[in-house]
């Protein structure tokens, strides 16, 4: 199907004068119908221009594409695309592909509006083309509304359709109007538009008079929305008996790139700033409002150290080398140190901060079946910032788990929790007398209370949980225990209530918020959307569903950490427990506050 009406035309009269069969004249009549005369006509009407560049309604710079359904009869029966195929200067191409075919119309902008610099192409005789020359489509400022600007060309078709060896005459006529501007709804919000309403009449009028002259009037209806350009286009066409000769249909916009951003996609609610950093781990220093992130040796220039992330601007910094391998990462409730395991060398080691001085390194078990434990998680005491628990791992080993040690003052304390089946993840209380723990490693899920000791760690018992394979972190908070998406009382371990997110993962975390978690969200029909929830840690009913991204092509974020009050940090890429993540969003807002 051909989109362009001036070629739909074009078509359409050809075929009429060459398959015509007569409707008048005689013997007795002229020999030669007269020629219409050369008409060049161009009139404005009266009034007021109304200035309106400022809001772009042509928008058309390189990139911009547009896609609209084809709609006929009520129905949508296909797609149609618009792009800018080329631009140089004033001049630019728009491209208007559907149905097999693609039509092609050249423009340029200048000081009087949007011109069409070859109306007609090489559908007809040189002489013609250059009689019809550039016509104005549509003029900027925009002349009143309900005025009706007129363009005529008139004369010498060039071209004998009739095959008597004369030439025919035709009469092109453009009527357009500014019917006004209307507030039209979109695929996401509604704009103000433009709205105009575009008749094209094209005569060609045989040199025989036993062939009767042919026109078709084409119609057209549309809708320019500031910043997009065209949204609806109606168009049709009819012959001097009102007959249809192409069907009516709408074009209608369902989305596109304008100016590099895409269309009709809503905005975050909030701020997102897109750090694109290779990391293993990552924790949050609230009283310095960063994050610290664990550089894997593999990173050309910053591997093995800790990357420092301001929360604030994004802007991220590199310690001096800290080890070989650095991974797991802990920081004290105080704030004076971050621990660092290195699964490189096999050590935990304690840094200083604000700087990254060390302060003493300890060695993790060396089996001689197993070989050199690395730490898998590792969390601080919040009562004792010299005092850490380890949870073990056994390399090449499945199950990996090693058990969960203690360190004391740099000091492996002898007292160490069952390897095999055990705590992968671990936290400790606020008081700093027990850790728990949870098994994400095989199908015992067993969720674990363990208390702490003078020479080491004693696990006190375990329930059996449905958190599966998927958690990659444990947190405590007043409220309980934070385990994907349950809440488990911190005496016994006791099920408290479930957040009903309905995302994958479906991860919650303790907020700086008091009495508040946050979670991935997936609001129901609408899995696309990449949202949080903020959530009542008591009563389990979601307070706000945030937005960080509205879009269905996004991969899943693989764990969430929470920074200040208004802020959560997202790790993208790390697809196994093990393996680094490679980007980190930060996303700020008011609904996570």
């Amino acid at each position: 199907m051909k989109n362009h009406h001036l070629r739909i035309i074009l078509l359409s009269v050809a075929v009429a004068i060459l398959s015509a069969c007569g409707g008048g004249g005689g013997s007795s009549g002229p020999a030669v119908r007269a020629a219409l005369p050369r008409i060049v006509e161009d009139t404005v009407p009266a009034g007021e221009r109304l200035d309106l560049r400022s809001r772009n309604y042509f928008p058309a710079a390189t990139g911009d594409t547009w896609t609209y359904s084809f709609v006929q009869g009520g129905a949508g029966v296909g797609t149609v695309t618009r792009s800018v195929s080329s631009v140089s200067g004033n001049e630019f191409t728009i491209a208007e592909a559907g149905f097999g075919t693609t039509e092609y119309t050249n423009y340029r902008r200048s000081t009087e509006g949007l011109v069409q610099v070859d109306l007609m192409g090489d559908s007809v005789s040189a002489a013609a083309r250059a009689l019809i020359g550039e016509i104005l489509e549509f003029a900027e400022p925009f002349y009143p509304v309900g005025g009706t600007r007129r363009s005529v060309r008139q004369g010498d078709w060039s071209s004998d359709e009739d095959g008597d060896g004369i030439n025919e005459s035709f009469r092109l006529e453009l009527t357009q109007q500014l019917v006004g501007l209307e507030t039209v709804s979109l695929p996401l919000g509604s704009a103000e538009t433009a709205h105009f309403r575009t008749v094209m009449a094209l005569t060609l009028s045989p040199s025989k008079p036993s062939e009767t002259p042919y026109t078709i009037s084409a119609t057209e209806e549309t809708w320019w929305a500031p910043g997009i350009g065209l949204i609806r286009a109606d168009r049709s066409a009819v012959d001097a008996l009102n007959t249809s000769v192409i069907a009516p249909y709408s074009l209608q916009i369902t989305g596109g790139q304008v100016g590099g951003s895409t269309l009709f996609v809503a905005p975050p609610d909030g701020t997102l700033n897109k750090i694109t950093l290779t990391h293993n781990a990552l924790v949050f220093d609230a009283g310095r409002n960063r994050y610290y992130a664990s550089i894997p040796g593999s990173v050309p220039g910053n591997g093995n150290r800790i990357a420092t992330i301001d929360a604030s601007s994004g802007a991220v910094s590199y310690s001096a080398a800290v080890g070989a391998e650095p991974f797991a990462l802990a920081m004290t409730a105080d704030g004076s140190a971050l621990y660092v395991g290195l699964n490189g060398s096999g050590d935990v080691v304690k840094l200083s901060l604000p700087g990254t001085a060390e302060q003493w390194r300890t060695r993790l078990p060396n089996d001689a079946f197993y070989g050199q434990f690395q730490a898998e998680q590792i969390a601080a005491n919040p009562t004792n910032p010299d005092v850490v628990a380890v949870s073990l791992i056994r390399p090449n080993l499945s199950p990996r788990h090693g058990g969960v040690a203690l360190i004391d003052g740099g000091v492996l304390q002898p007292r160490i929790t069952q390897p095999h089946t055990g705590s992968n993840l671990i936290a400790f209380d606020s008081a700093g007398q027990y850790v728990y723990g949870y098994n994400n490693e095989s199908t015992e899920y067993g969720l674990r209370k363990i208390e702490v000791r003078v020479d080491g760690l004693v696990e006190l018992f375990t329930v059996t949980t449905s958190g599966g394979y998927t958690p990659r972190s444990l947190d405590w908070s007043p409220q309980g225990i934070v385990l994907e998406r349950t809440l488990y009382r911190a005496s016994d371990l006791a099920q408290l209530g479930t957040v009903n997110t309905l995302a994958s993962p479906a991860g919650c975390r303790a907020h700086s918020v008091p009495n508040r978690l946050v979670c991935f969200y997936t609001a129901p029909g609408n899995g696309g959307d990449g949202r949080l929830a903020l959530v009542d840690a008591s009563s389990f009913v979601i307070q706000a569903t945030p937005a960080y991204l509205l879009s269905s092509n996004q991969e899943a974020p693989s764990q969430l950490v929470a920074g200040a009050a208004g802020q959560v940090a997202l790790r993208f890429g790390a697809t196994y427990w093990q393996s680094p993540a490679t980007a980190l969003w930060l996303f700020s807002s008011a609904m996570l506050q």
